[in-house]
């Protein structure tokens, strides 16, 4: 596997009860350029099998060499799992080159603006989307809606207080919790239809420029989010997602099958593919 990196623990930082960071940087010091918002794929070798696991990058490019991902416990996620109690300062870790179009490319010239949507571990290709956006387009707003359980499962949620504080004329959050303490004093709920278009509502007035939307979490989550972007008449082109989990949509669903047009980012070169319902991306991949 000629392209495989090495990749050095240098720091494990606990998030959450579930949830760890790492930062990490290449043994030989091979190339490790990434856009914000891709992935590192870790390979393992459980009992004579590869195994392969997909972990987004929280940190930007400007902190290369070093770079970071985010790991969540899930249930029966063995690999997961084993990292979390197991990993050390000091491990190796065999990685395949950063991959992905789940991406922003900031422009100190643009003025946009950026409304987020996340739950859980969804959060971490948003960070270093939102950390390099708000670092290299200046004119540029971020609003991030941000759903978790409760207060002890906020991944990331000294650094997102901290780029508040920073950033406050130009980086907005909600948190939403299911099951918050008592005197908690933000939303509650999940992130569900009738709260989208009440936070939409609410923070219109914050839009400047080319809106563009980011969707990171659960499916249902994403789902719902679209169909009021598609009801509030977004063009589809303004809206990414990244979907860790897919699953088949239910005749019930309100998206609409049809082709579109995807940038896959193959060993460093873009290659703009349609792809066809019924086609997945990874297929329009093999064929470049």
């Amino acid at each position: 596997m000629n392209n495989a990196l090495t990749l050095i623990v240098d720091k494990i930082i606990n998030e959450t009860h579930d949830a760890i960071s790492i930062l990490l940087h290449e043994k030989d010091n091979r190339d490790l350029s990434f856009q914000p918002g891709q992935f590192l794929t870790f390979i393992f070798d459980a009992n004579g099998i590869e195994t392969r696991r997909g972990y987004s990058i929280w940190t930007t490019p400007d902190e290369l060499p070093q770079v970071g991902v985010a790991i969540k416990k899930f249930k029966d996620g063995i690999t997961t799992k084993f990292l979390l109690e197991n990993l050390k300062i000091g491990d190796s870790i065999t990685s395949l080159p950063p991959l992905g179009n789940f991406t922003v490319e900031p422009n100190k010239e643009n003025e946009r603006t950026f409304v987020m949507f996340g739950a859980g571990s969804g959060i971490t290709p948003l960070m270093s989307h939102l950390q390099s956006i708000l670092k290299y387009e200046p004119k540029s707003n971020v609003i991030l809606f941000y759903g978790n359980h409760d207060e002890n499962s906020i991944i990331f949620y000294d650094k997102l207080n901290s780029l508040q504080k920073n950033y406050s004329d130009r980086f907005f959050i909600e948190h939403s919790l299911s099951d918050p303490k008592n005197d908690w004093k933000g939303l509650r709920g999940r992130i569900d239809r009738d709260k989208t278009i009440e936070l939409l509502e609410k923070y219109k007035t914050q839009f400047t420029g080319q809106v563009e939307y980011y969707l990171c979490g659960p499916e249902e989550m994403m789902q719902t989010v679209m169909n009021v972007l598609k009801d509030r008449n977004v063009d589809r082109k303004n809206i990414h997602r990244e979907i860790y989990t897919t699953k088949i949509l239910d005749e019930t669903d309100e998206i609409e099958e049809k082709e579109r047009e995807v940038t896959i980012i193959l060993h460093g070169n873009r290659h703009k593919v349609i792809v066809l319902p019924g086609e997945t991306i990874l297929e329009k991949a093999l064929e470049q």
